[in-house]
């Protein structure tokens, strides 16, 4: 349902989302990991990749009438487009996890909305750490890099072993979590990969690997299927443009 809010200077859109809980797992002081539609899919293939090599449990959905009309068929549920899974580290002393992705990109004006209820979502389970996946244009001379924010930020990027990025700008529901999770009392990296624009990138998509690793000991998959899962969000994402219209336009 959309609201409509007046304000002075005109009318403004209100996204109502809606949380759908399914299964309870009493995550252990949980890691979030973020993977947003991206420049050569490359979040979204990762975040699949987790959610399917490491066998992840469905914990809780979004939707809203903002959100394209469509489900996911997974092998335990049929979920919304904005889907969380849980991990239960089997590395001892080891941070639990929690995923959060989609296959569509939320337009420039639901960025807001849709970051602060994911945000809200993240809070209510524990969560003090957010790990960001996006895909960035790949040009010569690019590299992996990481922008962190939050009280222990600097930790983060020294305990990922990635370059800093210190200016420059992060763009859709990514820069918003950027700026908006420290003042809910989280810290948050983003890793940014490059990758070929236009087409899936599964090779750039593995490259997420390693510094996640680092950063959560014991959440670790290998990259066998990445192309196979390019494939299939390839699709994913097509069905889910043509549902939305014009969505491809903000997507990367």
């Amino acid at each position: 349902m959309i609201e409509l809010l007046k304000k002075s200077n005109g009318i403004i859109l209100h996204m109502d989302i809606e949380t759908i809980q399914y299964e309870e797992m009493n995550l252990k002081d949980p890691i979030a990991v973020i993977g947003f539609p991206s420049v050569g899919l490359t979040s979204s293939i990762m975040a699949n990749m987790y959610a399917k090599s490491l066998d992840m449990t469905p914990i809780a959905g979004m939707a809203s009438a903002n959100m394209p009309p469509y489900c996911i068929v997974n092998s335990k549920r049929v979920l919304p487009p904005l889907r969380f899974f849980g991990y239960k580290n089997k590395r001892k002393n080891g941070h639990d996890v929690i995923l959060c992705m989609t296959e569509y990109a939320p337009k420039p004006e639901d960025c807001y909305n849709t970051a602060v209820k994911v945000l809200q979502y993240l809070k209510s389970k524990g969560v003090k750490t957010i790990v960001c996946m996006e895909g960035t244009p790949k040009f010569e001379g690019a590299k992996i890099m990481a922008v962190a924010s939050g009280e222990n930020g600097e930790k983060l990027l020294k305990k990922s072993g990635l370059e800093a990025m210190y200016e420059g700008i992060i763009r859709g529901f990514t820069g918003v979590v950027m700026y908006e999770a420290p003042s809910r009392g989280m810290d948050v990296i983003t890793i940014m990969v490059p990758a070929t624009s236009g087409v899936p990138d599964p090779g750039s998509s593995a490259s997420f690997i390693e510094p996640i690793s680092k950063l959560i000991p014991g959440f670790k998959t290998k990259p066998n299927e990445l192309l196979k899962e390019a494939e299939i969000i390839q699709q994913q994402m097509e069905m889910a443009t043509k549902n939305l219209g014009e969505t491809s336009q903000y997507i990367g």
